[in-house]
């Protein structure tokens, strides 16, 4: 007589990853929604500066707005930084993950381009309006697409499509979520 014995199906222990907690997460999502909205507000204003100074006929305050919209990037970039930093928490504390999703992912891209570009051409561009009265296409290029960049992201953040990364289908085929 044959007996056939079955083995207790092995569980792997499956070490627990950081969760935020719920005051924690609520603190988290409120700082990352107000230094978005903070951050999307100043992107609003600085491209209406930009179109308000290009069709005023006033000298001085076509200069006034380019000194303004010179240095804005010293409240826009820590404004996004801090957005970008309140998101990383969410993601990493929840079950959306860091690089899991696409979507992430994207928001990631385009929070780091709208920093780089605020700090590198908004700043030089604006500073070079100024001083000669005359702006150049990507003062008004970069902040129109940083309206629109920081909209999608919104939508993004709203919508969360579809679409895992390689690293989240793995994850989601061991059973981590």
């Amino acid at each position: 007589m044959n007996v056939v014995v079955r083995a207790a199906p092995q569980t792997v222990a499956v070490q627990p990853r950081f969760r935020l907690r719920r005051g924690a997460h609520k603190t988290a999502l409120v700082a990352h929604v107000l230094s978005s909205v903070g951050w999307f507000g100043v992107a609003v204003v600085v491209a209406f500066a930009g179109l308000a100074a290009a069709i005023t006929g006033d000298r001085s305050l076509a200069h006034a707005l380019y000194r303004t919209m010179e240095t804005v990037p010293w409240l826009s970039v820590p404004v996004g930084l801090l957005a970008i930093a309140t998101g990383v928490v969410l993601s990493i504390g929840t079950r959306y993950g860091l690089i899991r999703h696409w979507w992430v992912i994207a928001k990631i891209v385009i929070a780091v381009a709208v920093v780089v570009t605020d700090a590198v051409i908004v700043a030089h561009v604006a500073h070079d309006a100024a001083a000669t009265g005359s702006p150049t296409p990507p003062l008004y290029g970069s902040t129109i697409a940083h309206v629109v960049m920081l909209a999608v992201a919104t939508v993004l953040s709203v919508f969360k499509p579809g679409g895992r990364t390689a690293w989240g289908r793995r994850r989601l085929s061991r059973g981590d979520h």
